[in-house]
């Protein structure tokens, strides 16, 4: 019995601490750590426990073209810390070979092949554009609450400046509740690029999501939840039916070891259970995806590197050119009816040197693979679906203030089908933001 109780106490201890150890992205850590601009209690900006700065970036998702908190509102008694933010992100670009229709992101799995005369291609954008709300609740209490909020421009198509939620949760000892990136994805070991997009194999799935995430000690980190399934299959051409709805919950998890702000190693695991209906047996069938990931960075005087590798069996809406584009489960040539995982493995490799601290250039690899058993009769031809890609991409970034970036990237992508159709294109991409 004393056992039990022993077990049940050093649970809730785990649940309830508050170790002061946040997950960062090695592009948002300053050398002061402070906020430039305070409304109202400027002393708190000295509170060892729970400084401003700290506590607003920890709040905030871990992502490479975020910007650190700049302005906040502290009222005297330090019951809560507000934060408001704002990107205007202006790209300007320039595709040769097969233009990829989208300012944006440059991703080889959308490639096609450009008709004559439209081998080049001009886009200018701000579509990247943001606005955010970062609130935190009895900051120096361990119940401590956190709610934050981020608005895109990149819902339309083209040029069309349609409003999207990109993330909108509530955090909690260690609790998330809400829409944000999986718990799958490590946005830490993606290095910073003006591309949005990003190596096909890198993590991108934003989800509603319940997630537990919490330092165990200053070096270790664990994360599981449960997040709302999302599945794309090709269904037999035969049946239009094939679609249900979902019922399982995919079931994220992973441990981390960190060096401080030296870098870290994870290894992540999902698994997932996608159902669809055999329209010959007339009934529901149901098959269990999962993957596995490794992801790190790690810093040597200048330099950072980050590393991913991952692969699995039905995940491909976790990897990020998969996503969408039916290859969760395609037909099971041997079973007419029946549908099966697909596989996928790939990984980035990416080297980001400082020449100062306010300047740096990131060379970057990315490879992915499909394997797709062949089939006919399918909604979407097997031919049609990618084989592999490559990812290349550098970069030159000056910060030349706190609130301004602006960079240069090329970028060159190549995807190759199931019909032996090589796609390949080059982006060159200038790059003005301001942000607080």
């Amino acid at each position: 019995m004393k056992r039990i109780v022993f077990i049940v106490n050093y649970i809730a201890v785990v649940m309830c601490a508050n170790i002061a150890i946040a997950q960062y992205h090695p592009t948002m850590v300053t050398q002061d750590r402070k906020i430039e601009f305070v409304v109202g209690n400027d002393s708190a900006m000295q509170d060892s426990v729970a400084n401003p700065y700290d506590v607003l970036l920890e709040n905030r998702p871990v992502d490479p073209d975020f910007v650190a908190p700049h302005f906040a509102i502290i009222d005297k008694e330090q019951r809560f810390y507000l934060s408001l933010g704002a990107t205007v992100k202006a790209l300007i670009s320039e595709d040769y070979a097969n233009p990829y229709d989208n300012p944006t992101d440059f991703k080889p799995s959308a490639f096609t092949k450009a008709l004559p005369g439209n081998e080049q291609s001009l886009q200018m954008t701000i579509k990247s554009s943001s606005i955010n709300l970062n609130i935190v609740g009895m900051p120096k209490n361990k119940y401590r609450i956190g709610l934050f909020a981020m608005l895109m421009f990149n819902g339309g198509v083209g040029n069309d400046y349609f409003v999207k939620c990109d993330h909108a949760y509530i955090r909690c000892m260690g609790l998330t509740m809400g829409y944000t990136s999986s718990v799958y994805d490590d946005k830490s070991a993606d290095a910073y690029l003006i591309d949005g997009n990003g190596p096909g194999a890198s993590g991108g799935h934003s989800n509603m999501t319940f997630n537990w995430q919490r330092n165990l000690s200053r070096e270790i980190r664990v994360g599981a939840g449960i997040e709302l399934p999302k599945v794309s299959y090709t269904q037999w051409a035969a049946s239009d039916e094939q679609m249900v709805n979902q019922r399982v919950p995919s079931i994220p998890f992973y441990v981390q070891y960190a060096w401080g702000e030296i870098g870290h190693v994870r290894l992540s695991s999902v698994v997932r259970t996608m159902t669809y209906r055999d329209y010959v047996d007339n009934r529901n069938r149901s098959l269990v995806g999962y993957g596995l990931k490794f992801t790190s960075n790690y810093k040597i005087g200048n330099v950072v590197g980050y590393f991913m590798a991952q692969g699995g069996s039905g995940i491909a809406n976790y990897l990020k050119d998969n996503d969408g584009f039916c290859l969760d489960l395609v037909p099971d040539a041997n079973n007419s009816g029946q549908l099966k995982r697909t596989e996928a493995w790939g990984g980035l490799a990416a080297l980001q040197y400082y020449y100062k601290p306010n300047m740096f250039s990131t060379a970057m690899y990315g490879y992915m693979r499909n394997y797709v058993d062949k089939y006919e009769n399918g909604s979407i031809d097997f031919g049609q679906h990618m084989k592999y890609e490559h990812y290349a991409a550098v970069n030159f970034i000056w910060r030349a203030s706190s609130f301004v970036d602006i960079g240069v990237e090329y970028n060159y992508g190549l995807k190759r089908s199931f019909a032996n159709e090589s796609i390949h294109n080059n982006r060159i991409t200038a790059m003005f933001k301001v942000g607080f």
